[in-house]
């Protein structure tokens, strides 16, 4: 009887063991998943924001750009613009 409740013990941790590893992988990898999808997210937040601050305001957006001083900008005039006409050549 002795043997019996201890060998049964045994069996019950082993597989208290096993659920219990196999729900925290799956919670890992919800976390995973939520933080991969929280970094795109932020990607897109930042880019939209980007993108509001030029539309409201563009000096703004160039002082910006100065105080980041992560490359050279250079303000450019709608009358500076010309566009480019290509035409397809056959052979």
């Amino acid at each position: 009887m002795k043997n019996f409740t201890i060998i049964f013990c045994l069996i019950l941790l082993i597989t208290l063991t096993a659920v219990i590893k196999t729900s925290s992988k799956k919670i890992e990898e919800q976390i995973f998943t939520l933080n991969e999808n929280l970094i795109l997210l932020s990607e897109k937040y930042d880019l939209v924001m980007l993108e509001y601050t030029y539309l409201s305001n563009p000096s703004r957006l160039i002082s910006i750009m100065k105080e980041n001083k992560k490359g050279e900008y250079i303000q450019l005039n709608s009358t500076d613009l010309k566009t480019v006409v290509k035409k397809n050549e056959r052979k």
